[in-house]
């Protein structure tokens, strides 16, 4: 890193030092996000604790759908901040695990309040958080769009 004003190694900037800071203030955020949707409340008499997510997914229909757009905001940041493919892939591995699971009755609901899965994504990128750079993951968009673009392909080959 370039040093701030001295020419000394290892010292950084202070771009470096501001670009850390933001990084820092996102993945705060981030964290407060994940926790309303996990953790946000205690369930009187124990040590478990809810989120929205939770509440709104025992609504029937559309309450585990729109509580996953929202959860899926924070791969989002975390293609934004320039996550690594990797984690990305993963983070959504963890999200779908949670679709999938929410899909049962009750016992999804339950493994849900258990699960915490934005919880776990934003540590995964804190764990991260060296080397976020704050560029997107032009490889995580193109396999996230690539079974669209498959699609289209396919379709556009039948007419």
């Amino acid at each position: 890193m370039a040093a701030v004003g001295h020419g000394g190694e290892g010292v950084p900037s202070a771009a470096d030092l501001d670009r850390h800071l933001a990084v820092g203030d996102r993945l705060d955020k981030l964290e407060n996000r994940a926790a309303w949707l996990d953790a946000e409340f205690r369930i009187p008499g124990t040590e478990f604790r809810i989120g929205v997510s939770s509440i709104v997914g025992f609504l029937p229909g559309a309450g585990d759908g729109a509580m996953m757009l929202v959860a899926a905001t924070i791969v989002y940041h975390g293609m934004r901040l320039g996550a690594p493919t990797r984690t990305l892939v993963w983070m959504s591995i963890v999200l779908l695990v949670e679709g999938i699971v929410s899909v049962v009755p009750v016992v999804g609901d339950a493994i849900g309040i258990l699960w915490s899965a934005n919880l776990q994504n934003v540590g995964y990128l804190r764990a991260r958080e060296e080397s976020l750079d704050g560029s997107t993951n032009w490889v995580f968009v193109l396999l996230l769009a690539s079974p669209f673009l498959l699609v289209v392909v396919l379709l556009g080959s039948l007419v």
